[in-house]
């Protein structure tokens, strides 16, 4: 409200008329959310209120001057643009929607078609979100199970290295979409059970059609290259936002298996449920890495300089499929204590599906013309670097050497990355 009332100064308008509101939605708003979970946080401002000047840089001067605040960074060139920060040491993802009205916070309605109509597609993409929850809290027959289903997939997802958008996984909405789904198909299973059928049901599943929560979509076609369709619930229907590639749909759909493969048997005397949680196994599974550091001047320019640079990741991969080499993003960073200035380190297991040798510097040159494809990029790079070079395994940090828990009955396929060459009912 603060906030509304300096732009509205500025530019002139009664400040009294102008208001603005903050909504939630995401995991934190579904009741899934857990002690290292962000909260997924929409500002809702008026119509004089501008993504680029007066929420980027007023909005963000303000919440810089607040004690509470610290770690704040811009991502202006997501699909989302967002600011990304954590207040008193709760990570939050802080994106915008300007209505096209005065007062944002009386008149703000998620389900008015009159309203929505009117919105720029950022603030509609922004708004999606907050619709999206609203819809599913309605269409799940059960509230606590889908809770606690929700829960177990994304512990499953982030410890099987494939929760993380940007590097092309699975995004949060995402899952609870598939939660959702399950729990509608089986309104009365038990959780042990409706676990076990989504990895059933999505192992499964023919990746022509989309998963929708409103029964099969008969008038809204995929799009383009969407490798897992996932309809968001609401009207008019509209695709989940994806940055999949063959490469990292290849491994979403071999965890699917693995899980399947695992959960299939909980009747065993002996099943633990343990193993469907194991920590993937990067360090024993590749032989080679892509491995990325980023470092800059200090850590506020660091976490500026890597926001912006990992909003560029999916290019990188595409770049390494092109060449025939498919990778799987490990999304744990690691700091090299060699070097002085603030740093984080990326590792990428390789996948070559070809004798294929990557350049390296023809690599990394490429993928810095993307980096810098504008007056914003450019200056962000200005005192920051990016350094790329393939290592072997036996060069990864310590901490990568995380043993995963099996058992003699699991067949090892099941224990990581299994290389495949079907790609039945991908797109693309």
């Amino acid at each position: 409200m603060d906030w509304a009332k300096v732009v509205a100064y500025e530019q002139r308008v009664p400040p009294r008329r102008a208001t603005a509101t903050v909504l939630t939605y995401g995991s934190y708003t579904l009741g899934a959310h857990g002690p290292e979970s962000d909260i997924d946080a929409l500002c809702i401002g008026p119509c004089i209120a501008t993504l680029q000047y007066h929420f980027f840089v007023v909005l963000r001067q303000i919440l810089e001057d607040r004690p509470e605040v610290s770690e704040l960074q811009t991502v202006e060139s997501a699909k989302v643009p967002l600011m990304r920060l954590r207040f008193s040491g709760i990570s939050v993802d802080f994106t915008y929607a300007q209505l096209p009205v005065i007062d944002a916070s009386e008149t703000i309605n998620t389900s008015n078609p009159h309203l929505l109509r009117k919105l720029d597609s950022r603030s509609w993409r922004s708004l999606s979100g907050v619709r999206v929850n609203e819809q599913i809290v309605q269409l799940v027959p059960n509230a606590e199970k889908f809770q606690i289903l929700l829960r177990c997939i994304k512990l499953w997802a982030k410890r099987r290295g494939i929760h993380c958008h940007l590097l092309g996984f699975f995004a949060g909405i995402h899952l609870a979409i598939l939660a959702a789904y399950v729990c509608q198909r089986y309104p009365y299973g038990t959780v042990n059970g409706l676990l076990t059928m989504f990895f059933d049901i999505f192992a499964h599943w023919s990746w022509q059609i989309p998963v929708s929560l409103h029964g099969q979509p008969t008038n809204c076609q995929r799009s383009d290259g969407s490798f897992m369709p996932i309809l968001m619930p609401c009207t008019p229907p509209e695709f989940c936002a994806s940055n999949m590639t063959k490469g990292t749909f290849r491994k979403i759909r071999e965890e699917l298996m693995r899980g399947y493969a695992l959960t299939k048997e909980v009747w065993r005397n002996d099943f633990e449920w343990v193993w469907l949680f194991a920590p993937f196994p990067y360090a024993t599974k590749y032989e080679e890495f892509l491995r990325i550091a980023l470092c800059a001047p200090t850590s506020e320019e660091l976490r500026d300089w890597a926001g912006w640079v990992k909003s560029r990741f999916r290019n990188l991969i595409l770049k390494l499929e092109s060449v025939g080499v498919e990778c799987d993003p490990d999304s744990t960073e690691e700091v090299d204590h060699t070097v002085i200035e603030p740093n984080i380190v990326c590792h990428w297991g390789l996948i070559y599906k070809t004798s294929t040798h990557v350049d390296v510097s023809s690599l990394g040159e490429e993928f810095m013309k993307d980096v810098i494809n504008d007056v914003y990029g450019k200056v962000k790079c200005t005192h920051s670097k990016l350094t790329m070079s393939i290592v072997r395994s036996s060069q990864l940090p310590k901490s990568m050497y995380s043993h995963s828990v099996y058992s003699p009955y699991i067949p090892q396929y099941m224990l990581g990355y299994q290389a495949s060459t079907d790609y039945s009912g991908a797109a693309g």
